[in-house]
């Protein structure tokens, strides 16, 4: 029985989103107690109530075994928590996803820069035009677009990613073999073929209105940083904002148009401190010395330059991406059929030619990091090297200090830093000595890539020198 079976396990005893998680990975030292555990040892545990230590204590493998060979049989990828490419900043979450369901490529996670680009679905021209053409800026800039792929904003990111030549991420609400909104399924077969979509629900999960703030914390998560492109008061764009900051992510937002309901949102998040966007350059600029190979300001003004509105409407309709006169109806009729539209949806829409792309790229079985496979020894993975290494990195810390004027920081760096001291804190407690949350989630990027803090699983800091 390998790994990755017993994460899907996990993952269907807790659930998507679930915090139950981390509590685990430090309860446990291997993956294996998890699963041999008793509910006893898991009523034990601070944080798990009675429900979730029934799931754990039910160790029938038959709906993990289904769903592993449905995947197999479909082609479809199973990125888990103990796999080498799972992405290290979905590790600081509170709440990680222990298993992604992926198509298309699997790109590198921890190099380069990845922006979330959200808005509201129902976008003024204004807000199309921004999606598209900061996206489109920011793909030509060497930065890598994640998105929802709903409609309004997601569509018009993507479409703009997709049209600079670039990869994009699109991560669902749903399973993997069902697409939402359902008027989108041509524009997923194009981001499979440039990029990948990917969910943490397993096959067969309906598009449910309670999955998608759940799915958010992905969305921003998987970046370094979340662009709001237009939100309306109450917009769940506002939403994936909040959830960026709680996970100290840079937060930025495009002013929305002086009397317009459409952008009361974002020019609030500017207000409280969001960094104010009309350029590609303006996010690109903040990380361009700290990816230097990845990253190049002078060819996102020449993007921007070149931009053409009118073809990037004409591609978003080649790709089936709803313009602003259509999405309100189209929203309304599948919000009406959803049942009748999405059950028994199950389709593989690759091509045999994408086919053969796709086992060219990274995929769970041509790239399995466990060795082995299913003849692994039951429960592999460990968590206490990551408690080691972070032990260790605390322990050099304190040994060995550095003064501060030795540091190559500015002076709101430093002072994140020593304010971190010796301790692992969140962001929100460092928010709580004095900062505000733009200083913390600012500071904390540029430390955590010079190598000054390490991020531990639950959102937490520690200094590493």
């Amino acid at each position: 029985m390998s790994d990755r079976l017993i994460w899907i396990w996990l993952s269907l005893a807790c659930g998507a989103g679930s915090r139950v998680y981390n509590r685990l990975f430090t309860s446990f030292d291997t993956l294996r107690e998890i699963y041999e555990a008793p509910i006893e040892r898991f009523l034990e545990i601070a944080g798990i109530d009675e429900k979730t230590a029934r799931a754990l204590a039910d160790k029938d493998m038959t709906r993990a075994k289904n769903i592993l060979s449905l995947c197999i049989k479909r082609g479809w990828g199973i990125l888990t928590y103990g796999d080498k490419r799972y992405p290290k900043r979905l590790r600081t979450l509170t709440d990680p996803p222990v298993v992604l369901y992926y198509k298309g490529r699997l790109p590198d996670f921890d190099d380069g820069v990845y922006v979330t680009v959200v808005g509201t679905r129902k976008m003024t021209p204004y807000g199309e035009r921004q999606a598209y053409r900061l996206s489109y800026a920011l793909s030509a800039g060497g930065a890598t677009v994640v998105s929802g792929m709903a409609l309004g904003c997601d569509a018009m990111a993507a479409n703009g990613a997709l049209d600079a030549g670039a990869a994009t991420v699109a991560v669902l609400g749903c399973g993997i073999d069902r697409y939402y909104p359902p008027e989108h399924k041509v524009l997923a077969e194009h981001i499979i073929k440039n990029g990948v979509i990917l969910t943490e629900y397993p096959p067969g999960t309906p598009p449910a209105g309670a999955n998608f703030p759940v799915r958010n914390r992905i969305i921003s998560g998987l970046s370094q940083c979340t662009l709001v492109i237009e939100a309306p008061r109450g917009s769940g764009a506002l939403i994936t904002a909040r959830m960026a900051l709680l996970q100290g992510r840079d937060l930025f937002a495009v002013p929305g148009e002086l009397g317009g309901e459409s952008g009361v949102g974002t020019n609030a998040l500017i207000r409280d401190g969001a960094r104010i966007v009309t350029s590609a350059c303006d996010i690109l600029g903040l990380y361009e010395f700290l990816y230097p190979h990845a990253v190049s300001v002078e060819a996102a003004e020449a993007a921007e330059r070149r931009i053409n509105d009118e073809a990037g409407h004409a591609s978003a309709k080649l790709r089936g991406v709803a313009s602003r006169s259509i999405q309100k109806n189209k929203e309304e009729k599948h919000e009406n059929s959803k049942e009748k539209t999405w059950g028994g949806q199950e389709n593989h829409i690759l091509s045999k030619k994408d086919a053969k792309m796709k086992a060219k790229s990274t995929s769970v079985e041509s790239n399995n990091d466990y060795t082995g496979a299913d003849s692994d020894s039951l429960g592999s993975y460990s968590f206490v090297k990551a408690r080691e290494e972070a032990a260790q990195q605390k322990a050099d810390m304190v040994s060995k200090p550095l003064s501060m004027t030795e540091l190559p920081l500015d002076e709101n760096e430093r002072a994140v830093l020593a304010a971190l001291g010796s301790s692992s804190l969140t962001a929100d407690e460092l928010t709580s000595k004095g900062f505000t949350a733009n200083e913390v989630m600012s500071a904390l990027t540029v430390l955590e890539i010079l190598g000054y803090v390490t991020a531990l699983p639950g959102g937490r800091f520690v200094r590493t020198r």
